[in-house]
C-alpha cells in the first residue's frame, strides 16, 4: 500500500530532528531498542513507528513540548487518509496528497500566475479550469473536481487555514470561463479579501521582472513549524519537502511580498478591474 503525505512527513521530520540533534542512527536504535535498519526504514517511510516509539526519539533528539505533542499526534494518525480519499477514484494521486497537505497544515502561501488560488475559486470558474486544463474531462468528473475543490474551501471559510494569496494583475484581465464568471470570480475575491484569516496581494505588470516569474507554487506550513511545497506544472505536481528547498521557495515568497502591491492597495485595483472591466465588456454599438 502506498504511503501516505503523513507517513513521509512523519519520516522526514524524524531524519531533520535527528541530524540537528547530531544524534546518529545507531543512537537511536539503542534508545528503541533496535536494530539501526529499522531506524533507517523509519526515516524513509519504509516502516512505521509508534507514537510511544516517537515520544521516546524526541526527548533523544531534545525536542520542545510543542514539537514532540505535534510528532506523536501525526505518528497516531500516519496511516489515516480523510475526507479527501473518497475522491480518490476522480482525481489522481497527487490532487490527493496535495489536499492532505493542505487539511494538515496551519497556514498556505500561494502565489498564481495567472489564475485565482483554488482556494479562492468559485465552483464556476474551477470549473472552467478542469475543462481546458483537461480538455477530454468529463462533465461528471468536473463536477467532482469542483466538488473536491469546494469541500477544501469550507476550511477558508471557518478560519482554520490562513491563506496568504499573491496573484500577478494577469489575473484579474483573463476572462476565465467568460464575462459572467470572471466577473463573479472578482466579486468573491473582494469578499473573501475581508476575512480576517486571508491575505490578498497583488503584483502590478508595472513592478517588471520578479523572483519567481514563470513558477506558480504554494508553500505550506505545519503546526510545528515545518513545511512543504507544491508546484504545478502541466503534468501533475511535483512536492518539495526538504529544508532546504522548502525554504527557499518561503523566501521567494517574502520577496513576492514585498514586490505585489499592499493588501489595501491590492484591493483598491481589483475593485477597479470590477468596475472598468464591466464598460470594457459591454459590446460596442
Amino acid at each position: 500500500m502506498a504511503t501516505t503525505a503523513k507517513q513521509r512527513r512523519l519520516a522526514r521530520r524524524l531524519r531533520q530532528l535527528r541530524t540537528r540533534a547530531g544524534r546518529t542512527v545507531e543512537d537511536a536504535a539503542a534508545e528503541l531498542g533496535c536494530k539501526h535498519p529499522k531506524i533507517s526504514k523509519i526515516e524513509t517511510s519504509l516502516a512505521g513507528v509508534k507514537p510511544e516509539e516517537v515520544r521516546l526519539l524526541c526527548r533523544l533528539y531534545g525536542a520542545g513540548d510543542h514539537t514532540t505533542e505535534s510528532m506523536v499526534a501525526l505518528a497516531r494518525n500516519a496511516k489515516t487518509r480523510g475526507w479527501y480519499l473518497g475522491y480518490h477514484g476522480v482525481a489522481n494521486p497527487e490532487n490527493i496528497d496535495f489536499a492532505e497537505l493542505e487539511t494538515d497544515a496551519v497556514s498556505v502561501g500561494n502565489f498564481e500566475i495567472d489564475l485565482v488560488p483554488g482556494l479562492l475559486q468559485t465552483q464556476d470558474y474551477s470549473r472552467a479550469v478542469f475543462r481546458t486544463g483537461l480538455p477530454r474531462i468529463s462533465d461528471d468528473d468536473v463536477e467532482h473536481r469542483a466538488e473536491l475543490r469546494a469541500t477544501r474551501q469550507q476550511r477558508v471559510s471557518n478560519g482554520a487555514l490562513s491563506v496568504w494569496a499573491i496573484v500577478t494583475e494577469a489575473t484579474l484581465v483573463r476572462a476565465v470561463g467568460g464575462r459572467d464568471v470572471h466577473s463573479a470570480q472578482l466579486a468573491r475575491l473582494v469578499e473573501l479579501a475581508a476575512l480576517p484569516n486571508v491575505q490578498f496581494q497583488v503584483v502590478p505588470t508595472r513592478a517588471g521582472e520578479h523572483v519567481s516569474m514563470g513558477v506558480p507554487f504554494s508553500c505550506f506550513t505545519f503546526d510545528d513549524g515545518s513545511g512543504a511545497v507544491a508546484v504545478d506544472h502541466l503534468t501533475g505536481t511535483l512536492f518539495l519537502e526538504e529544508d532546504v528547498d522548502v525554504e527557499r521557495y518561503r523566501l521567494a515568497f517574502q520577496h513576492l511580498c514585498g514586490t505585489a502591491l499592499s493588501p489595501q492597495d491590492s484591493l483598491a485595483l481589483l475593485r477597479q478591474y470590477i468596475e472598468e472591466g464591466h464598460s470594457s465588456w459591454k459590446p460596442r454599438s
